[in-house]
């Protein structure tokens, strides 16, 4: 085995992608020169004179820079040019073979695209990295069991079984990349979205955006830098909690009033809209992809809400767009899986947009996030737990112990970062962004700390009338959007923290409808009207020059947070 190598910035050539105007030794050079740390040579088709000819000229270039020269698959061509090492896929000479050839002292890599793979290379414990992917769809891999690519749900469940070989006490380290489909537009988002808690990426593996790159050297210089970079969508995330009363959170929106955008099901569009005027942020449904940009590059105070409702082919294309746009620009976004758990193709819906971007928050009821749990790196599958019955339509009819409710939602918000809101008769609130400022990889930096558990908070649900509406649940979401586009969390800070404001909004859009139904009424069609009224109310009632607070702070209502259990 070999020491530790630098796998950031892992090139992969392909020699049929050579833009005009280039040569294929010049755009790998151009990369070696600025950035990358390790190239892999790929020729499928070539004969293996020019083959050793070609690696020959590779193996100058980057015997100059310092940097290792892996050969794919030919061990007799790296055995000719004394390359640095040997990268084989699952269908090639086995690992164990080509270490004997190559001898101890050797770089060999294997591809993984399953959990069983990584599995098989640890225990046979010779390789020094794995490559694992395809991430996603790529032309350059039209052989894979994996077409549309495993995404970052499945890098996870393989760093799953990565972790439990290098944290073992004897067991050389395996290092790892993920391939497939990366570039500078996401490989940031790959290497953040694909870590656990204790093992991460090393690097990712990159082709076209090079090899195809009119300016391969700037191409490299650009992706680097991005690898380097923090997320957008933490920097305006801190880990502070104040614990400040719901009323100065929700002042905070009122007074910033933020525009939270909505692409959610016909059903419940009139309903959310009214919610989000009632609290004082302003409502667009908009499913328009060419705006989405305007949107999220140009209004400071915005969120999106992202209701899955009725999916179809067309909509997931534009709330795949959605998602990118927003990530780009750090916007924060509330995922509602509605009905996740009710069929096998809803839950394949939440797994591509899981996949295809990161979200702030998700919120669903115990049935939803209960289907979500499958898609986490530490679920398991088993008779027991398979063919449970999770939903009715967008009813949960899971039957889960608050045991195991603080279990599932605390593994969903560690697996995807977020802030977890199960709605119910309770609500649980758990925090899977908590920063961990140790971390030594920039994409680490709000991953969980399992020493100190996650953030769980227990707020008393609203009316037991509300389960009767259509729309309630999915307005809670333009709720915590709200929330969040304003930053509320009680503090005048210029980050804020996500968690707090969360927790907030789902105190008070419940509070407001335990009230209503218990003070005033307990029939659905005058609920609604009551309750847009109450909101409206609790929401302008500590502002000083509104004139609606002078108006309702001569109205007989109590100021008070609803009760709030915090635990670790």
């Amino acid at each position: 085995m070999v020491s530790r190598i630098d796998y950031t910035l892992y090139l992969v050539t392909d020699s049929t992608m050579i833009p005009e105007g280039s040569t294929f030794l010049k755009q790998v050079e151009d990369s070696i020169n600025n950035g990358a740390t390790i190239v892999q040579l790929r020729e499928k088709n070539m004969l293996t004179l020019d083959f050793i000819e070609r690696a020959s000229q590779v193996h100058k270039l980057t015997l100059k820079k310092g940097i290792p020269l892996i050969i794919n698959d030919r061990v007799d061509v790296a055995l000719a040019i004394d390359a640095e090492g040997v990268h084989v896929g699952q269908d090639d000479m086995p690992a164990s073979i080509v270490r004997k050839l190559i001898g101890p002292n050797k770089i060999v890599g294997v591809s993984c695209s399953f959990p069983s793979e990584v599995e098989a290379v640890c225990k046979e414990g010779v390789a020094d990295y794995v490559g694992l992917g395809t991430v996603y769809k790529t032309n350059t891999k039209t052989n894979v069991l994996v077409p549309q690519g495993t995404g970052p749900i499945g890098i996870r469940k393989m760093l799953q079984v990565l972790k439990a070989h290098n944290t073992k006490q004897g067991n050389n380290y395996i290092s790892c990349v993920a391939i497939g489909g990366i570039n500078e537009s996401n490989a940031s988002k790959v290497l953040y979205q694909s870590a656990i808690q204790g093992q991460s990426l090393n690097g990712v593996a990159v082709v076209s955006c090079i090899m195809a790159s009119k300016n391969a050297a700037r191409s490299t210089i650009e992706l680097e830098n991005v690898i380097k970079s923090s997320v957008p969508w933490v920097k305006d995330i801190n880990n502070q909690c104040f614990y400040i009363k719901t009323s100065e959170k929700i002042k905070q929106v009122v007074e910033s009033k933020p525009l939270i955008h909505h692409i959610t099901n016909n059903v419940v569009k009139n309903f959310s809209a009214n919610v989000t005027l009632s609290i004082g942020a302003s409502p667009i449904m908009s499913e328009f992809p060419d705006e989405f940009e305007e949107f999220a590059s140009l209004i400071p105070n915005l969120a999106l809400v992202l209701n899955l409702g009725t999916p179809s082919a067309g909509q997931m294309e534009i709330f795949k767009r959605a998602i990118s746009v927003y990530n780009k620009h750090g916007k924060h976004i509330i995922f509602d899986p509605v009905a996740a758990g009710a069929s096998t193709p809803r839950l394949e819906c939440c797994k591509e947009l899981l996949n295809a971007g990161q979200f702030s928050v998700i919120k669903g009821n115990v049935g939803e996030i209960l289907a979500l749990w499958k898609l986490t790196s530490k679920y398991q599958v088993s008779h027991t737990n398979e063919n449970n019955l999770l939903m009715r339509g967008v009813d949960s009819v899971a039957e889960v112990s608050e045991a195991d409710i603080k279990k599932i939602g605390r593994e969903v918000a560690q697996d995807f970062r977020v802030v977890v809101v199960v709605t119910g008769a309770v609500n649980y609130v758990f925090d899977g962004t908590g920063f961990n400022s140790d971390s030594q990889n920039i994409h680490d930096v709000s991953l969980p700390d399992e020493k100190f558990g996650v953030a769980q908070v227990q707020i008393p649900g609203g009316h037991r009338i509300m389960s009767s509406i259509t729309g309630t649940g999915c307005s809670l979401g333009s709720t915590i959007a709200a929330f969040v586009a304003a930053k509320a969390d009680g503090s005048s800070n210029a980050t804020f923290n996500l968690f707090d404001a969360v927790v907030g909004a789902v105190n008070f859009y419940n509070k407001c409808g335990f009230e209503v139904g218990r003070d005033i009424v307990s029939a659905p069609g005058t609920f609604m009207i009551k309750f847009l009224d109450k909101l409206e109310h609790e929401a302008h009632l500590h502002l000083q020059d509104d004139p609606k607070a002078m108006y309702y702070k001569t109205r007989a209502y109590n100021d008070y947070d609803y009760d709030c259990y915090y635990s670790y």
